[in-house]
């Protein structure tokens, strides 16, 4: 296994804090933009009900010939995923980690490995993220094998699998110009069941909401962007979910959209050995096991537009 990359200019004294890059934080699990399931298995059957005829009223009981209510299960799949790295100590007494080891045979510093741990739980949030919304699924339409986040299936390919009934295809990339156009289509084509529904959200990235609000100013609407109104679309609340991809708008309630995994605070907690007097090897290991996978339970459901070319 490869060690990590430490570049350092020590010159004898360290500097704290450490200071990490921008990560995005796994924000649609922390604010339930969809329904979370944990102690996942491999596999967990969400159970959907169907139909129930309402009749005139008799004095025996008697069933339905058609349209009776029916039970089915839609599966939620997780892909089994991990995080191994691995520092050199060696690599850190010559860095500014120094100040705080002693000896050939020290180990990393406390707060290094806190670090350590932090970061990787932090980059993990993002992975999840994007592959909970973006995984193996390719929003600008071109050749199939061209998505950027391919651990496991997003929502967003499991609508493109489905080919819902609700759905309206793009010929090109959403811009400021065309925003609110497919915002408003979003909403006419949805399902019935979804108008004026004030549990149903439009989801959309942060990008779009951005053209939004350069639609919205455009039009001279400015009392919109002063008011927090422009959270808002013909009566349903906007989320961004930091994952979610351009050129996708989706109006769905949160409990039809899945996300499972085996144990959520995998997510945030990542375990770091120090092998020394284990196996004599002289290096720190961050390691992460954690599973991830997404389900839609009813596809008609939800109203979709995107772009497919």
């Amino acid at each position: 296994m490869a060690n990590a990359t430490i570049s350092s200019n020590y010159v004898g004294q360290r500097a704290l804090p450490y200071v990490a890059p921008a990560i995005l934080a796994a924000d649609t699990i922390a604010n339930n933009y969809v329904s979370v399931l944990d102690n996942v298995r491999y596999k967990a059957n969400l159970r959907k009900f169907d139909g129930a005829v309402i009749a005139a009223a008799e004095c025996t009981f008697t069933t339905p010939e058609s349209g009776q209510m029916t039970l089915s299960d839609v599966v939620l799949t997780t892909t089994a995923l991990q995080v191994n790295e691995q520092v050199c100590n060696k690599d850190l007494r010559t860095a500014w980690e120094a100040e705080q080891m002693r000896g050939q045979s020290s180990n990393s510093p406390a707060d290094f490995q806190s670090y350590a741990a932090q970061y990787v739980a932090a980059r993990v949030a993002e992975s999840v993220e994007y592959n909970l919304w973006q995984g193996n699924y390719d929003s600008d339409g071109s050749s199939a094998g061209s998505a950027s986040h391919t651990l496991f299936n997003g929502i967003c390919k499991l609508i493109v699998d489905a080919s819902p009934t609700y759905e309206t295809l793009l010929g090109a990339a959403i811009d400021s110009t065309t925003i609110i156009s497919n915002l408003t289509s979003l909403v006419n084509t949805s399902p019935d069941a979804l108008k004026g529904d004030p549990e149903a959200k439009i989801y959309m990235s942060r990008k779009s909401a951005h053209l939004y609000y350069q639609a919205l100013a455009g039009t001279y609407q400015i009392q919109f962007l002063n008011d927090g109104l422009v959270s808002r679309f013909m009566g349903y609340n906007i989320v961004t979910p930091a994952g979610m991809p351009d050129d996708t708008l989706v109006l769905s309630r949160p409990e039809n959209l899945y996300f499972g995994t085996d144990l959520l605070t995998d997510h945030i907690e990542a375990a770091v050995l120090n092998l020394m007097g284990v196996t004599g090897d002289d290096v720190t290991r961050v390691i992460m096991k954690f599973s991830g996978g997404t389900a839609i339970v009813d596809h008609d459901s939800y109203s979709v537009v995107r772009r497919d070319s």
